[in-house]
């Protein structure tokens, strides 16, 4: 019976559109079709029929959509599963165009989806809608979502990656500042590889300029880790260069002043610093509130390649500052070896006299003079040698 009702309502249709003049105009299509829509008896009828629907192109058919939105949010009760499955489909099909046609007057009821949907990937196409008509008043609604599932994670992980998925992909069009850390945090709760990516996508181009809301995460987030990723996610940031640089600094300072429980976290913190001396080579300087941080490196303890980086660093960093900083370290290290404690790895004391060299400061002039006559191999007289010569020249 149902078969014959659903030939006769397109049979109706053809008949409606032959009636039509040859290029009728797109409102008359609309309503044609808008009829269709409503005296159709079972959701299937209307799913074929909205299939139609969607493939004109104009804007028209804005107010249909939205009238058949708001009945379908009202008909999710005393359904079937088989029913819901096409109202579900029904759903998509029209919050999905209303996305396409950029229908901002109709994200109350989009949003209404969000809220009241069971089904994750119904959910998660609304979310993305929302972001596509712009709905930046549902910027921090979304934002709390997307940080409770950060927080708090169901047992159906496939549900909790399709609507984080949608929540990361809506805040990156809406480039609403509250988006940002609720995304940020989405790369660091254990998602996907796919939501990861989205995220550290989306966190590149929802702000030109995390600056502020990074430098506070890494200086009051108490988690290593949290810090370690807020650094990196300003590095691969559109900051400017001197903003970078200031975060930089704070992070080179919370390496240095938090003592690690165990060896994860000394790792993690070494890395801190590593990743912001990298950032000060990579921008360069002039700035001198680093200084005393990257000299503290120096005297941490006794791993050479840390040891290496921070004395790029004070490299990059140009005036007698920087240079005093390498040269009092050199005389720190003439002092060892003229004492008799050798070094095991002359690459750090190589480095300290190239550095100074590069400089091109005489304030480390008389330490580089000695360094040739305590006792090093020869190598590394030679390279004291030839920097003295380019100091003189």
């Amino acid at each position: 019976m149902k078969r014959y009702k659903l030939l006769g309502v397109f049979l109706v249709c053809a008949l409606m559109c032959c009636s039509l003049p040859a290029i009728a105009p797109a409102d008359e299509v609309t309503e044609v079709w808008g009829r269709l829509y409503k005296q159709a008896d079972t959701l299937k009828q209307k799913y074929e029929i909205m299939q139609n629907i969607v493939e004109m192109s104009n804007r028209d058919i804005i107010p249909l959509l939205i009238d058949a939105l708001d009945e379908l949010i009202q008909q999710s009760l005393y359904l079937d599963r088989k029913e819901k499955v096409i109202l579900n489909d029904l759903k998509i099909l029209v919050v999905n165009k209303l996305g396409e046609l950029r229908a901002g007057n109709a994200a109350d009821y989009i949003f209404t989806v969000v809220i009241e949907a069971d089904d994750p990937q119904l959910k998660s196409e609304a979310l993305i809608t929302l972001g596509d008509i712009g709905a930046d008043e549902y910027a921090r609604d979304i934002a709390l979502i997307l940080r409770n599932l950060t927080l708090y994670r169901g047992d159906d992980v496939r549900a909790d990656e399709a609507v984080a998925y949608g929540c990361v992909l809506a805040l990156e069009k809406m480039r609403d500042p509250i988006g940002y850390l609720p995304v940020f945090f989405t790369t660091t709760a254990g998602f996907s590889r796919k939501i990861k990516d989205a995220a550290e996508k989306a966190l590149v181009t929802m702000t030109d300029d995390p600056s502020e809301i990074l430098a506070g995460l890494v200086k009051n987030e108490s988690s290593f880790d949290m810090k370690l990723e807020g650094l990196k996610a300003e590095n691969r940031s559109k900051a400017p260069s001197q903003k970078k640089i200031e975060v930089a600094t704070i992070a080179l300072n919370e390496g240095l002043i938090n003592k690690p429980a165990d060896m994860d976290e000394a790792t993690v913190l070494r890395e801190l610093r590593r990743i912001a001396m990298e950032m000060i080579i990579n921008i360069g300087t002039s700035q001198t509130e680093t200084i005393p941080l990257l000299e503290k490196v120096l005297y941490l303890h006794n791993d050479p390649s840390e040891k290496v980086f921070a004395i790029e660093a004070l490299r990059s960093i140009s005036g007698d500052s920087a240079a005093g900083a390498l040269a009092r370290f050199l005389g720190y290290q003439n002092d060892r070896q003229q004492s008799g404690v050798s070094v095991e790895d002359n690459r750090v004391v190589l480095a300290t006299i190239k550095a100074l060299g590069n400089v091109q400061s005489r304030v480390g002039y008389e330490e580089l003079l000695r360094s040739k006559y305590v006792g090093y191999p020869a190598i590394v007289g030679r390279e004291a040698d030839r920097v003295l010569k380019s100091l003189s020249e």
